[in-house]
């Protein structure tokens, strides 16, 4: 059984939020100064994709900007959960990719765009598996088999917690025979009958569209949470989480012509049974 209330992301985003409001209008240069550490210390603990501070330095920290006796005890409760291990950890997932985990499994809403490929959370494990098996590079079988454990723990969790899911995709990506003919029929029932789930809107853009609003942009996340909403983007050579009001008001926008775009839940559903008959 996953335990969704252990979550140390959320823990380290949220204390990073902080340390970064009540920093105000100090440069890096005079925080780090004053209390001893260099000032690219004080600017990686207020970045919730890097390191945490260690517990005698946040003190000092919290100390130095005059922080209230009962404001420490809570933010010293999120250096605690941001300090334990995550459920996905035991599966070896990278640290990047498990922060990812962590914001999914508290997110209130999740819209995906794709490209090119199912969305994770809709995949069934042997689709799942041959994009490992192509992409896999220099991964050994283990790591393959926790990648797909964690894949489908998150899936378990996701339909448990059941949060209001956006999912739209190009037309492409139902096309593309992976895991072979049978296997991606197989997939593509499975996006069916997901689709038909309350909480689930998933929309198709065909390609008689002429193309669509994120073609130079590539796929995204959209992670709402209860204070913050993140973009998350996965390339190939890194993956990027993205928090600043003017990026999350940019996705936002493409949302919004991607859905315009697209055909709505009715008629995806029918292009999806339709190429599955062409399989």
């Amino acid at each position: 059984m996953i335990d969704a209330m252990a979550n140390p992301t959320i823990g380290h985003w949220q204390l990073a939020y902080e340390l970064r409001k009540l920093r105000g209008n100090r440069t890096l240069e005079t925080v780090g100064r004053d209390i001893e550490v260099a000032p690219t210390s004080v600017g990686r603990w207020e970045d919730p994709t890097r390191t945490l501070p260690r517990l005698r330095d946040l003190k000092a920290l919290l100390t130095y900007y005059e922080v209230t006796s009962g404001e420490t005890e809570r933010l010293l409760g999120l250096y605690t959960q941001a300090k334990k291990r995550g459920w996905w950890q035991s599966y070896g997932v990278g640290k990047r990719y498990g922060t990812y985990i962590g914001l999914e499994a508290a997110a209130t809403r999740l819209e995906f765009f794709e490209s090119e490929l199912i969305p994770g959370l809709f995949q069934t494990e042997e689709y799942a598996r041959a994009v490992f098996d192509k992409s896999a590079h220099s991964r050994s079988p283990e790591e393959v088999d926790g990648l797909i454990r964690a894949r489908l723990d998150r899936q378990s969790l996701w339909r448990e917690r059941a949060p209001e899911t956006w999912a739209i995709v190009a037309e492409s990506s139902l096309r593309h025979h992976i895991g072979g003919a049978e296997g991606m029929k197989r997939q593509l029932k499975h996006l069916i009958e997901l689709s038909e789930d309350s909480n689930v809107e998933f929309l198709v853009i065909p390609f008689s569209s002429g193309g669509h609003a994120a073609l130079e942009r590539g796929s995204f996340v959209l992670l709402h949470l209860e204070h913050i909403t993140v973009v998350y983007t996965e390339g190939v050579a890194s993956n990027l989480f993205e928090d600043r009001p003017e990026d999350i008001e940019d996705h936002r926008r493409m949302m919004d012509r991607l859905r315009a775009d697209a055909l709505g839940p009715d008629q995806s559903r029918q292009i999806i049974r339709a190429v599955a008959q062409e399989m």
